[in-house]
């Protein structure tokens, strides 16, 4: 073959390889610098060795006939990527993807969160197509091994950008798409089988096909890391609600951006549900301060001690032990009461126009405290502002 293959053309070469022909075996290296012949693993490695003859032979042709063989050649060496039932004990880390899923996702900042924390980041997720290249994946024992190729030259197994699969035509999309739900399905505990799944539906612009398929194979997990990763507090809490998980609820609402009734509508929830300092919270939020007071004035110090712990964990901060300080734990509740006290006289005052709309070089803690009141302050602003003020004191 070798001897026949010398009296080729170039091109000739290049059609062989393309083929899956030629070359007839692969070269290993020994540490001795000796050369072994080795056997091609037809379905793992020689759909690498052809990308290579067909990503020369296009560019000598320019036939639609080899563009559409690269194209399923590209499929072929996707499938030897990613977990599926003939390869997925020796290819679940997805080594072939690592950078492209560590680049394209990020762990949320929310420890408290017991879910999937990975979000996608929209511009590093498209650099990432568009710059990184897939390698043979560390599963291959073939990986290190070389080839022939139309130069009678030894080269290493090819690279593959990332784009030329993201860009495959609307067939061959579809044939993804089926290989990707195939190792999705077969991989329940492999979460990497999952974001790379979002990341073709999301780049292909049809995301909602992912939560299709979580939806028909009964994934709640999968179904709430879609809403999770989409920032769709609304629909978390429906699983969450459902699950009876309220503590999760608790911080998923609290960092959500509610109105003012969608949070009175939380509070009224969590009250018929009996869970008394949560309720509370969320009628603060809600500015029902009235209702939060009265439900305050009824609420144990201990209850009152985890709820502010619940706040801190919820804002990036470190809990304390407040037990351990019943003096600062009765001054925190004591201060909290009169803040609340505050509002609802404001609310009552017949002054409170001129008071809201009198011009002022700098917000004092009433000013802050009235337009918070009623409503003309966000929370973010209001706390920013209560900052400001608290440096500007200290």
């Amino acid at each position: 073959m070798i001897r026949f293959q010398i009296l080729k053309s170039r091109k000739e070469k290049i059609r062989d390889g393309a083929e899956g022909v030629w070359p007839t075996f692969l070269v290993e290296t020994t540490r001795t610098k000796s050369e072994v012949r080795r056997e091609i693993d037809e379905t793992l490695t020689r759909p690498w060795i052809r990308h290579h003859f067909l990503h020369h032979l296009l560019h000598l042709s320019g036939e639609a006939d080899d563009q559409v063989a690269l194209s399923r050649n590209l499929i072929e060496i996707f499938k030897t990527t990613i977990p599926l039932p003939g390869n997925s004990f020796i290819e679940s880390p997805m080594s072939a993807w690592r950078m492209f899923l560590d680049s394209a996702f990020r762990d949320a900042d929310t420890p408290w969160y017991h879910g999937t924390r990975k979000v996608l980041v929209r511009e590093r997720f498209y650099t990432a197509i568009e710059q990184l290249e897939l390698e043979t994946p560390e599963s291959n024992p073939q990986r290190g091994f070389q080839f022939h190729d139309h130069h009678n030259t030894l080269r290493r197994l090819p690279r593959v950008p990332v784009k030329r699969l993201f860009s495959l035509p609307g067939n061959e999309r579809e044939t993804v798409c089926s290989i990707l739900r195939e190792a999705l399905v077969a991989n329940p505990h492999n979460i990497d089988a999952a974001l790379l799944t979002y990341a073709f539906f999301v780049a292909w612009e049809r995301p909602t096909d992912f939560l299709q398929i979580a939806q028909q194979e009964d994934r709640d997990d999968l179904k709430e890391w879609y809403h999770w990763v989409n920032d769709d507090m609304r629909s978390i809490g429906a699983l969450k609600r459902a699950a009876g998980d309220y503590l999760s609820l608790f911080y998923l609402y609290d960092r959500a951006r509610f109105t003012a009734a969608e949070y009175r509508d939380v509070a009224d929830w969590f009250l018929k549900e009996s869970e008394f300092k949560l309720s509370y919270h969320f009628y603060y939020k809600a500015k029902e301060f009235e209702t939060a007071l009265e439900i305050l004035q009824n609420i144990s110090p201990r209850e009152f001690a985890e709820l502010t712990n619940l706040r801190r964990l919820s804002a990036g901060e470190k809990s304390v032990d407040l037990a351990a300080d019943p003096a600062r734990l009765e001054m925190l509740y004591h201060e909290e009461i009169e803040t609340l006290r505050g509002f609802a006289r404001i609310r009552a005052a017949e002054s409170y126009r001129q008071v809201a709309v009198k011009a002022r070089q700098h917000f004092d803690r009433e000013t802050i405290e009235t337009k918070y009141a009623f409503g003309e302050l966000t929370e973010d602003e209001y706390q920013r502002l209560i900052r400001q003020l608290q440096e500007r004191v200290q």
